[in-house]
């Protein structure tokens, strides 16, 4: 299986935790990169809603739907 290289950049942070893992486990920061990103879980398949559901009610405001009754904006 061949493989392409891409480039990322990281804050100073989350590269030294990726290099001090890479240190404690015997593997390389590519690895490490290339295990989460292969792991990501898969969303094609999920509706928006299931991806929100979890913020349902997370906001605050009114009841009332929100309007404009500017000119502009109204429908015809």
């Amino acid at each position: 299986m061949g493989m392409k290289g891409i480039t990322i950049k990281l804050s100073d942070t989350t590269l030294r935790e990726l290099r001090n893992q890479a240190r404690e486990t015997g593997r390389t920061v590519a690895a490490l990169v290339r295990e989460r990103v292969e792991a990501l879980p898969d969303h094609a398949s999920e509706s928006v809603f299931a991806l929100t559901s979890d913020l349902a009610g997370s906001l605050e405001g009114g009841r009332r739907p929100a309007t404009n009754t500017r000119r502009k904006f109204r429908r015809s």
